[in-house]
């Protein structure tokens, strides 16, 4: 599928965010004391994981609806490493001021995402290819 001038899902600026984030992500999960609670650790990295993942899989959709759909495991994905990074915070394993950058990138990337899933909603997947579904 090509979706707003996208060849491939990395082209697409909601996968380039939450990429930026996971880079984030890891490099606080990767350090002591994060690193060493092995359970906190892949579950703050599977849910980043979850959310450029489910971008990318639903990029080879072939209709909006079903990559929407995707888009929005995507932002739940994401509520679920804010809060896990929330708690992070609670054990000591991040200062506040840490999280920042991830903040920051987290506020850029639901809105992108709600535009995203707007924008396909309200298309048809043929006509962006240039077709009319005229039958």
């Amino acid at each position: 599928m090509i979706v707003a001038g996208a060849r491939h899902y990395s082209d697409l600026v909601s996968w380039q965010l939450a990429d930026a984030l996971r880079v984030e992500v890891f490099t606080l999960t990767r350090r002591p004391p994060f690193s060493r609670d092995f359970k906190h650790q892949a579950q703050a990295e599977d849910a980043i994981d979850s959310v450029c993942r489910n971008i990318s899989e639903g990029f080879g959709c072939s209709s909006h609806a079903e990559f929407a759909r995707f888009l929005e495991i995507s932002r739940r994905s994401l509520n679920e490493l804010l809060d896990c990074l929330r708690s992070a915070q609670l054990k000591g394993y991040v200062a506040p001021e840490e999280l920042t950058p991830i903040q920051q990138l987290a506020n850029r990337l639901y809105p992108a995402l709600g535009r995203f899933i707007a924008y396909l909603r309200r298309t048809r997947t043929d006509e962006y290819r240039g077709r009319t579904n005229k039958r």
